[in-house]
């Protein structure tokens, strides 16, 4: 079970073995009941932490991508290696591995990923954002609600169960921004492919406990934004997450736009995937602040192979 009084900034705390070595402060967590291996946006929080630590104050994250290699287990800690790859006055490169020690001795390898660092730039050539589909700004208040709001329907199976202490979720119900929940599936022997699902997921979050460095902040957005991820395309194609016999993310690409993020704020985020195929399906989520400005966005790859039992519903 987990610690209730682990905040969030403590769950993806860092501190240095080594030049270039950094270990998790704590164990890390696993994500739910469906579970017993780490949560992967720890694992990713773990490597974002690190490599902050290894970059110049001038220099902020605008991109992370790489690949989950193996599952880590939660009862020991993650150990993140950071190589320096390229240092000049507008752009730092990380080579990052997490890793951890298995009982033998032996090093197994949880993810390999590039981060890249960038100053700020004096003057932009254009400035936009592009806006949410299930939801106008400004915000409306946050309306009181309790911790079952977020537990029953929209965390089925206790799904995020050790995850949820870290965050404040409120679920965005469907509307007419957001299209409708239809789903088009069809046999994979057809010559016309089907559409992808139209449904956007979206809620508004904030983080629980404080977040004092810009490190921290974007540690914790890595965390966050690998929260359910994998599991839209199954969920918003019709299909319970037990039908499938595997599902984990292969790789993923984290964007991120500003360096001024407070994830103690309230933000939006949108989940839809877009294309599936040979037991593989590519999802994306966006993160906006709460006046409306695009902070992030993530992609990921992601293993889906059905049951032994799973009839397609076409």
């Amino acid at each position: 079970m987990p610690d209730p009084t682990v905040t969030l900034n403590r769950q993806i705390a860092v501190e240095q073995l080594a030049d270039g070595r950094y270990v998790s402060v704590i164990n890390p967590t696993h994500m739910g009941r469906l579970t017993s291996t780490v949560f992967g946006g720890n694992i990713l929080a773990i490597a974002v932490n690190a490599a902050y630590q290894t970059a110049s104050a001038s220099h902020h994250l605008y991109t992370i991508s790489g690949h989950f290699i193996r599952a880590a287990t939660p009862d020991r800690r993650l150990i993140c290696e950071v190589e320096r790859i390229r240092n000049t006055r507008t752009f730092e490169t990380r080579q990052l591995r997490v890793i951890q020690e298995a009982d033998d001795g032996s090093i197994v390898i949880c993810l390999v990923a590039s981060a890249d660092f960038h100053i700020e730039e004096p003057r932009s050539m254009v400035v936009y954002s592009t806006s949410p589909q299930t939801v106008d700004f400004p915000l409306r208040p946050v309306s009181p609600f309790t911790p079952e709001d977020t537990s029953t329907a929209n965390n089925p199976y206790g799904l995020y169960r050790y995850i949820e202490q870290f965050t404040e979720i409120q679920p965005i119900a469907q509307n007419k921004k957001n299209g409708n929940n239809k789903t088009h599936c069809q046999d994979e022997q057809r010559p016309v492919p089907a559409q992808a699902p139209s449904r956007t997921a979206a809620e508004r979050f904030r983080v629980r406990g404080p977040l004092d460095s810009e490190a921290e902040n974007m540690a914790a957005l890595a965390f966050y934004m690998d929260r359910g991820l994998a599991f839209i395309p199954s969920k918003h194609s019709g299909y319970e997450l037990i039908e499938a016999s595997a599902c984990a993310t292969l790789d993923f690409s984290l964007r991120l736009f500003t360096p001024k993020v407070d994830l103690t704020s309230w933000h939006v985020t949108e989940q839809k995937t877009i294309v599936a195929g040979n037991a593989r399906a590519f999802s994306e989520g966006r993160v906006w602040s709460e006046d409306g400005v695009l902070i992030a966005i993530m992609t990921q790859q992601t293993m889906l192979r059905p049951g032994i039992d799973f009839v397609p519903r076409l």
